[in-house]
């Protein structure tokens, strides 16, 4: 029996099981913890690619972007990270003193760390779009979330949503390990191109 590769069940099929792949190979990739950035950039960059509909593989090209992306990576997910996880710690603080000027403090913390995660995701997307150093990168990416707050809102609420689907539905678990991380790349890959293009 012989496959019809033009039929539309065959090129379905494909897609799936390369953002399958891609999903698996992007959470390995994170396990040292360290190299969550230089993944999460390569997991953008070839989504992003196949979102504005450019010619390449999922799986293969994410091993290129996996190597290009590796110093950028993680010095900008290094660079967000510490004080996003400072800012975190401190939220706590405040909130558990439960007096009224710590709880503004605590909601001004969470902000600000917010806006650190929205500036890193872009950063991340920065690495495999554009041909910047890492200063630009930084730079770039700490505006984009200002001039464009509702698209950011976006960006935000993509994981947001999956994350609340996790914890309501537990076979949603399967979902997150088989495409969860692809879909969500792949669909944040369309807000970053309208961001993109409203400054290109």
């Amino acid at each position: 029996m012989k496959f019809n590769v033009e039929s539309s069940l065959y090129r379905i099929t494909t897609l799936l099981s390369q953002f399958i792949f891609l999903n698996i190979l992007y959470l390995i990739c994170c396990l040292p913890i360290i190299t969550i950035g230089t993944a999460t950039s390569a997991l953008f960059e070839v989504t992003t690619r196949y979102a504005d509909q450019e010619s390449g593989y999922l799986v293969k090209d994410f091993f290129f972007a996996l190597k290009n992306s590796f110093k950028k990576g993680t010095i900008i997910f290094l660079f967000f990270l510490i004080p996003m996880t400072t800012l975190i710690f401190s939220s706590i603080f405040w909130f558990s003193l439960q007096t009224l000027l710590a709880t503004v403090i605590g909601v001004l913390a969470s902000l600000f760390s917010i806006y650190l995660f929205l500036s890193m995701l872009f950063g991340f997307s920065l690495i495999g779009r554009y041909d910047n150093n890492i200063r630009q990168i930084i730079k770039n990416a700490l505006l984009l979330p200002v001039s464009n707050p509702l698209k950011s809102s976006g960006l935000l609420l993509i994981p947001l949503t999956m994350l609340c689907l996790s914890i309501v539905l537990n076979s949603f678990k399967l979902f997150l390990i088989l495409f969860g991380f692809s879909f969500c790349a792949y669909c944040s890959g369309f807000l970053f191109l309208s961001i993109y293009s409203s400054h290109e």
